[in-house]
């Protein structure tokens, strides 16, 4: 059901303007998207939703004196849990005279461009802090930043047998990418983030800002996210979806009143989690790597 308050009707591009470039950056990672899913899922505070995340263990060589077909190859679960972003805005009951074009036009302005913002922020300190929680790989080193070079740089994990680089993205904070940018300069190679990915031997570099770590190599299926539209759980007002058309991505949007203060609240409402595979501490298993300093 849309919402059908003319004061209260999401504009698209102003809702999703702040959020759309987030997600897409997510599926810059070659994430598993299981957003188009989530109506499959009862979506409620403290739900935890488990997806298959790329976790396979390779089995043994079969072994013919004992005819043994259970040769210990096992698929793995990554657990997504989601997390409730709640982005609204109080709006006081004289302000809903319809009568007042200006008034309402400010309503719909203050409110999708809050939503916007609050929920693009915390979807991308959710992938920020997937990444962050990534096994510090003990076997894919690079020299200190001020130091590296464009020759260690293309060869950053090029000894894990089971990593293809060029199907793989380099997430990277401001100051590893800065660093990547001089070292690449340093032997006449200058362009965007994709094309000095290319130089390197990686698919492409995308930019999280904040990330603690330096880096991390992300393969292909190694990471997973969910955005889902909670199940209501209370009788409101109003409550609908507003859906991107870019993306997918579906927010909920609720219209609650409170009679005492003489308001209604109007609220974007989302679901959304992220998971990841994560390397072991030698980067022997495929998932994410987040790359130490050589010593």
């Amino acid at each position: 059901m849309a919402i059908s308050s003319a004061s209260l009707v999401a504009a698209n591009d102003a809702l999703f303007g702040d959020i759309t470039p987030v997600i897409n950056a997510i599926k810059k990672l070659g994430c598993y998207d299981f957003t188009d899913g989530a109506p499959a899922h009862e979506v409620k505070p403290g739900s935890t939703v488990k997806v298959q995340i790329q976790a396979v263990t390779a089995a043994s060589a079969f072994n013919a004196s004992t005819n043994n077909y259970l040769t210990g190859g096992s698929t793995g679960w990554a657990t997504l849990t989601a997390s409730h972003y709640l982005q609204g805005f109080d709006v006081g009951g004289a302000d809903l005279d319809s009568g007042h074009v200006r008034d309402v036009q400010k309503i719909r302005q203050n409110f999708t461009v809050r939503a916007s913002k609050g929920i693009a922020a915390a979807i991308q300190g959710n992938i920020k802090a997937a990444l962050d929680g990534a096994t510090a790989s003990t076997g894919v080193t690079i020299a200190a930043a001020a130091s590296m070079t464009f020759a260690q740089l293309c060869a950053l994990a090029a000894s894990t047998d089971w990593l293809n680089k060029e199907t793989s993205v380099l997430a990277v904070n401001g100051t590893e990418l800065a660093n990547i940018r001089r070292a690449c300069a340093a032997v006449n190679l200058a362009g965007t983030p994709t094309e000095l990915a290319q130089y390197l031997g990686f698919k492409d570099i995308l930019l999280v800002p904040g990330m603690t770590a330096r880096g991390c190599i992300v393969p292909g299926g190694s990471v997973g996210f969910l955005g889902a539209v909670p199940t209501p759980v209370a009788r409101y007002l109003e409550a609908g979806t507003e859906t991107d058309e870019d993306t997918g991505l579906s927010i909920g949007i609720v219209v609650a009143d409170d009679q005492g203060g003489n308001r209604i609240v109007v609220n974007g409402d989302l679901w959304f989690g992220t998971a990841l595979i994560s390397s072991n501490a030698g980067a022997t298993t495929a998932g994410v790597i987040k790359y130490g300093t050589a010593s």
